[in-house]
């Protein structure tokens, strides 16, 4: 006999997927905005509080999703928040290497 604890809420698709892209979303306005920043350091038109910000700015959709996880309400967003995050992130990664293989000019 195996104890598996207390049910939980069901799953429910919805805000798993709603979720899910809404990390998307964030996650390319998230590099957008970094890359913006990053251009304008390294070509001198940025000023050292403005990456200050965009470094500070850069971990609130983690904290954002890591907060929704806890809450027992959202917990379902929260998962599919940070799935999104993840997957953006991947697809990213994937995208800027692309940008780098020969032949992609």
């Amino acid at each position: 006999m195996s104890d598996q604890g207390p049910p939980g809420k069901p799953l429910r698709a919805l805000p798993i997927i709603g979720g899910l892209v809404l990390g998307a979303v964030v996650c390319w306005i998230w590099i957008a905005g970094s890359l913006i920043v990053g251009l304008g350091a390294a070509y001198g038109q940025d000023s050292g509080a403005l990456a200050a910000v965009g470094l500070a700015v850069a971990a609130l959709p983690v904290v954002l999703g890591i907060v929704l996880l806890v809450r027992p309400s959202s917990r379902q967003l929260g998962a599919g928040f940070l799935m999104g995050i993840a997957i953006g992130m991947i697809v990213g990664a994937g995208v800027c290497a692309s940008l780098f293989l020969p032949g992609s000019f």
